[in-house]
């Protein structure tokens, strides 16, 4: 009997689905850049199973045949990933390690600001190349949050969960951490958006300006 997953899949828009853990598309094609500058890149045969919170990465050469072998890179071997479902390799997907929290999905970043996804219970890449951020197995909620990192930071900060409406709370402390381009930080305060929608007004962040 299979446990369900909840889980947001975001490609252009946010949806909300429910789908098995058989479904689940944690394995996928792509390229691990580790930080002494080698590049682990997936042939067509092989895969990535992507990783959660700060675990480990694993490299399936010839996957699921007889000959297959698994390599494990430890999380502060890996500076990125970058994958995508091989179905969809338009929509490549960049994964990048939190020392405070874990792995996360970069959602989008610019020349000045990185917004990141945070959740526990890890990711996936769906068919139509949107990637699933697992919020609930069973009963069991995950953890997720909007992570944001200036240039310049050492590391990124949460700012809230990654579901929901924009509240005031969630405002104020995204507001806050841009408070260095007051024009961004007023729009922010009076949005009345969904959460993916209040973050991406970030893309227009300045520092200083």
């Amino acid at each position: 009997m299979y446990k369900y997953i909840t889980r947001i899949v975001l490609l252009v828009f946010t949806v909300l689905t429910t789908v098995t853990v058989s479904n689940a598309a944690s394995f996928v094609i792509g390229r691990i850049y580790l930080k002494d500058g080698t590049v682990i890149e997936c042939s067509e045969n092989d895969r990535i199973k992507l990783p959660k919170r700060s675990g480990k990465t694993v490299f399936l050469r010839n996957a699921y045949r007889k000959e297959e072998v698994r390599e494990r890179f430890n999380a502060d071997q890996i500076d990125s990933i970058v994958a995508w479902h091989p179905a969809t390799p338009e929509h490549v997907r960049k994964f990048v390690l939190s020392e405070s929290l874990g792995w996360l999905w970069v959602y989008f970043e610019t020349s000045r600001i990185s917004v990141g996804i945070y959740s526990a219970k890890g990711y996936g890449i769906d068919t139509n190349g949107g990637i699933q951020v697992i919020q609930r197995i069973g009963l069991i909620s995950s953890k997720t949050a909007y992570c944001l990192k200036k240039k310049g930071e050492a590391d990124f900060a949460a700012v809230g969960k990654a579901s929901g409406k924009a509240n005031n709370k969630f405002r104020k402390k995204v507001a806050a951490y841009v408070s260095d381009d007051p024009a961004m930080a007023d729009v922010i305060l009076n949005s009345r958006t969904q959460r993916d929608k209040t973050v991406l007004m970030l893309s227009e962040y300045k520092s200083g300006e």
